[in-house]
């Protein structure tokens, strides 16, 4: 009897330990956005979410992400329904720049599970006092972030997650040992470069600070980054062809078979009524997500923005100018054929003024302006970014058309031209 009572005790005590457990926080931290993409202070986008993360690792029952981590639950967002209740899923998006001798970062903390902004802040701090940017970052991000800590709730059972984690701070020795060494290895590190100038190891760096009779000459007529990178060709192959495809047939569209209804005005004509939804693909942001290394991520409400730097990628011509000359921008058009396939409408919609202005006395064209893009792209010396609205567009176009007419139509196709190529599409149609 004792043995059994023991038994339903210890089930009890092991109930009430795992229910007893405060739900988790998931923080992800990725690296902040360059937004003047400064090549000089580039290696702050991973320097600062460093210091996040070190800031963040210091609480308990808070488990820190990557970017790696936000794929993942980007990619499959039923996750979250596997968690604890109660538990957050919080992403740190971070942006810093540069003016004169002063770095100004902006800080939002974002709900994954519904993309609603929680908190926003922003510091400024010297560029040449990292450890004050440090002390000002750490005390920033916990305030944001203190709302958001799991609360441990004393109950009659301990819970799992009880005691602090073990941390033995490095000593003063071990501390002045360290910046001792580091220390060292940077007038090592001087030395060479300097000898490397004068020839003194051998050679000479080319595109170092050199003295040439007299005069001291530093060569910055080409950047590294305007050079194609092997090591980045893989990346680059890969990009071509995601990029390719996004540029080539981003949409997906719902087509509703058209509504004739006759004119109450004009027993003659049909009032057509056309319902068309427009929307981005649902694999793209899955494509690029999976398949792209990205150097940084921003969302903002249906907006996601993927940056990709030259550290990374070489930034073929091609796509290059494609990009700078607007290639990739497409219109809708709908064509209303009869049976052999003849145009008997023709339907655009675009905001372009002289397409409006265009006739026709082969076929019965109208154009229209409801539709937008939904993909857009910017191409720099150094980076790229590849905005993406996640929204749809339910259109209805509406038209008068003669009933004879209206009454040989059998098929309807809807293409999308490139903007470039419209007026020459259309000369062959109208």
């Amino acid at each position: 009897m004792f043995t059994k009572t023991k038994s339903i005790f210890s089930i009890l005590l092991l109930a009430g330990v795992i229910y007893g457990a405060p739900p988790a926080l998931h923080v992800y931290i990725i690296p902040f956005d360059n937004t003047k993409t400064d090549v000089a202070i580039g290696w702050l986008a991973d320097g600062l979410a460093e210091m996040v993360h070190k800031t963040l690792s210091q609480h308990d029952r808070i488990y820190l992400k990557n970017k790696e981590g936000l794929e993942e639950i980007m990619t499959n967002r039923s996750l979250l329904l596997q968690q604890r209740p109660g538990t957050k899923n919080l992403l740190v998006l971070g942006k810093f720049e540069r003016a004169l001798n002063k770095i100004t970062i902006s800080i939002q903390l974002i709900d994954l599970a519904t993309w609603d902004e929680l908190s926003i802040n922003k510091l400024r701090g010297d560029y040449n006092n990292i450890n004050g940017i440090n002390q000002k970052l750490s005390d920033t991000i916990n305030t944001m972030l203190m709302p958001y800590l799991p609360k441990v709730e004393k109950g009659p059972y301990p819970t799992l997650t009880e005691g602090k984690r073990m941390r033995t701070p490095p000593t003063y020795g071990e501390k002045a040992i360290n910046v001792g060494s580091s220390i060292d290895a940077a007038i090592i590190d001087l030395e060479k470069k300097l000898d490397l100038n004068i020839g003194a190891r051998g050679e000479i760096d080319p595109k170092g600070l050199r003295e040439e009779n007299g005069e001291w000459v530093l060569d910055i007529s080409q950047n590294d980054y305007e050079n194609d990178r092997p090591e980045n060709q893989s990346n680059t192959n890969m990009m071509m062809e995601v990029l390719t495809n996004l540029m080539d047939n981003p949409y997906q569209v719902e087509l509703k078979r058209p509504q004739f209804n006759y004119d109450p005005d004009n027993r003659k004509e049909f009032q057509i009524v056309m319902s068309v939804n427009y929307e981005l693909k649902g694999s793209i942001i899955k494509d690029m997500l999976t398949s792209l290394p990205y150097s940084g991520l921003k969302q903002d409400g249906n907006l996601t923005v993927f940056y990709f730097n030259r550290d990374k990628y070489n930034f073929p011509e091609e796509i290059t100018q494609n990009i700078q000359l607007g290639k990739y921008r497409t219109i809708p058009v709908i064509q209303l054929l009869d049976s052999q396939g003849n145009p008997l409408a023709v339907l655009v919609d675009t905001p372009d003024h002289n397409i409006h202005g265009l006739n026709s006395k082969r076929v019965f064209y109208k154009p229209f302006h409801f539709f937008s893009p939904l993909i857009d792209f910017t191409v720099g010396g150094w980076s790229m970014q590849v905005a993406l609205e996640t929204v749809e567009i339910p259109v209805i176009y509406t038209f008068n058309m003669d009933v004879n007419t209206a009454d040989n139509i059998s098929r309807i196709s809807l293409k999308f031209i490139p903007e470039n190529e419209l007026h020459a599409f259309l000369s062959k149609l109208l």
